[in-house]
């Protein structure tokens, strides 16, 4: 299976567009309390950095970072998510790019590169290299890098249609969590039925290496597979691509130990530099 390809069908799909375009309507701000301390950090150390929005969807996170710097350019390899995109901000500049590949940007270089909502971890394991070594080339020097990562040791590894909590979190045993569940289903139960085909076919795909896996992932009805991490993985990760880790959040907002097995956190915020502006 080639879950690259997949994915990226899975992006493109007319539900998964419409799925996002609805967060869009109901959701602003900061996904999670982990990207809000990473952008406030970079903020802070950055003064109006040009900036490279990777992963961009609709555009969630359009508007924050537009408040850092007015020199924005978005990109993602969704053509059917940047025309969600393009009907939300339709004087930003954009392009339809794979991360693994943004040879078309050129020479420009960016203060602040954000690939958010865990988008690094829907190509696999020996493409991640590539997307960072790809920010790095277009990162200026002193400049920022923020992505955020699904944890292997957090509740969203080993997810499946039959649980009745998630792994790494206690069961809720109350009347109101078996009937807030119960309506879920009888709610939507055509997306049941498309979850369980779905989980047969990706859960195919788990390939657990202790520090790193692969695996489904129960979003958009276990039709994507994508990759997990570790703190162990990711400082190998960072290495590779000629970056250093400047802080590591959980999606709680509280920084990761590299030493961390960060058992019960769902996923990282990570905000690294390339290793040879630092001394």
């Amino acid at each position: 299976m080639d879950v690259s390809v997949r994915n990226q069908r899975v992006f493109s799909h007319a539900r998964t567009t419409g799925e996002y375009r609805r967060q869009f309507t109901r959701q602003s701000g900061f996904l999670d309390p982990g990207e809000r301390a990473a952008l406030l950090l970079v903020a802070a150390a950055s003064k109006r950095p040009s900036i490279l929005d990777v992963g961009v969807g609709p555009g969630r996170t359009t508007a924050l970072l537009k408040l850092m710097s007015d020199d924005y350019f978005a990109v993602d390899y969704s053509r059917g998510m940047l025309d969600e995109f393009e009907r939300n901000y339709p004087d930003t500049p954009y392009e339809c790019l794979d991360a693994r590949d943004l040879s078309a940007l050129g020479d420009n270089r960016f203060g602040l590169i954000l690939f958010s909502n865990n988008g690094i971890d829907s190509v696999n394991h020996a493409d991640r290299p590539l997307v960072l070594e790809q920010f790095v080339e277009h990162l200026s020097p002193g400049g920022h890098i923020v992505f955020s990562t699904l944890n292997r040791n957090g509740p969203s590894f080993g997810e499946h249609p039959f649980e009745l909590h998630r792994p790494t979190r206690p069961p809720q045993l109350s009347l109101r969590a078996a009937v807030v569940s119960g309506g879920r289903r009888l709610l939507q139960p055509d997306s049941i039925v498309r979850g369980l085909r779905n989980w047969s076919v990706t859960r195919r795909a788990t390939d657990d290496h202790g520090t790193w896996a692969m695996g489904p992932l129960a979003a958009h009805d276990y039709s994507l597979v994508v990759h997990f991490t570790t703190p162990t993985d990711l400082l190998d990760l960072l290495e590779r691509a000629g970056l250093r880790p400047i802080a590591i959040f959980s999606d709680g907002g509280t920084r990761v130990g590299t030493d961390s097995d960060a058992f019960g956190v769902d996923n990282f915020t990570v905000v690294a530099q390339r290793t040879t502006d630092l001394t």
